[in-house]
């Protein structure tokens, strides 16, 4: 992946005490990043602090709790992080839910304390306020990245609901809504990027294929699309690590320098293992919205209007 040395940078890890963010943040820990590790978990993010930093005999993975599905926390989180820190080199907002049910904590068709969708306010809302709060110290710490999870999945987005964008009209938490999810990460990315442009800071979207990490646990399998979905991963599921794969070469690989709002990935087909294959291409989306930059700044500019309230208090 061609990796820059990331000793002396700052990088942020959202959901990072399992599968993909869990790889992420032992292998930019490994380059030498100061790697701070958020968990909804306190436990579960202690823990994977630990363990990282047993491994690898450093001290350099900071756990620190965050939960995206209240606004409230999330500007909690972003007032402590910038009194522990004054650099931020690269954002990844990986956190996030698929179909929940099972054992999650989010039960399918419940909404933020603010009213958002469950999966929207968790997927992106929450990471596009935290973004902006900390929009400052990413751009004063340049050359920076910012990487969103996208996948595959905005294929069941149905296009951008813009008249419904915080999906209070949404009964149930299902694979349209996740797709939904990922479709405006995918978008945004590409919309902050085209703002930042001459700022040193670059935005990528990432996905990382079928991979078998604790997510798929807290899936509602009785709905066909959560069984499947399951099913796929349980039998073409790859490694956290090659699923971080995408996701660390958007953060740290000089081979992107330049090329800020690409979507990286496997091809971006159906649900099947080929998602898993040639993880480094720019892909097109299914989805028309996602290709045309004036939608994707109109989503962005959008969404900006809901968070501005949020933003300021």
């Amino acid at each position: 992946m061609n990796l820059a040395d990331m000793s002396g940078k700052t990088v942020l890890v959202t959901g990072g005490n399992s599968g993909i963010g869990f790889a992420s943040c032992l292998a930019l820990a490994k380059q030498g990043a100061k790697v701070v590790l958020t968990a909804r978990d306190v436990k579960k993010g202690k823990e994977a602090e630990q363990m990282i930093n047993e491994s690898l005999g450093t001290s350099n993975v900071e756990m620190m709790e965050l939960d995206l599905g209240s606004f409230d926390k999330v500007r909690s989180f972003a007032k402590e992080f910038r009194e522990k820190h004054d650099k931020l080199h690269v954002l990844i907002n990986n956190a996030g839910i698929h179909l929940p049910g099972g054992d999650a904590p989010e039960v399918s068709g419940q909404h933020t304390p603010e009213g958002y969708e469950v999966t929207l306010g968790t997927n992106y809302f929450g990471p596009m306020l935290l973004t902006e709060l900390l929009l400052d110290m990413i751009k004063g710490s340049a050359p920076s990245r910012i990487v969103n999870l996208g996948s595959p999945g905005e294929q069941f987005s149905g296009g951008v609901y813009w008249d419904d964008l915080k999906g209070e009209k949404k009964t149930s938490s299902d694979m349209q809504v996740y797709g939904t999810s990922k479709l405006y990460n995918i978008m945004a990315a590409k919309a902050l990027n085209e703002k930042l442009k001459g700022t040193g800071v670059e935005v990528f979207s990432a996905h990382p294929g079928i991979t078998s990490t604790p997510l798929y646990d807290k899936t509602d399998k009785t709905k066909p699309m959560g069984a499947m979905v399951s099913t796929a991963n349980a039998i073409a599921g790859q490694s956290a690590e090659r699923g971080a794969s995408p996701i660390l070469y958007c953060a740290a690989s000089k081979d992107l320098d330049g090329k800020g709002g690409a979507f990286v990935g496997g091809p971006v087909g159906p649900l099947t293992p080929f998602s898993n294959l040639d993880q480094f291409k720019d892909r097109e989306t299914f989805t028309d919205e996602a290709k045309h930059l004036e939608d994707c700044l109109r989503l962005y500019d959008l969404t900006l209007k809901l968070l501005e309230p949020e933003m300021n208090k």
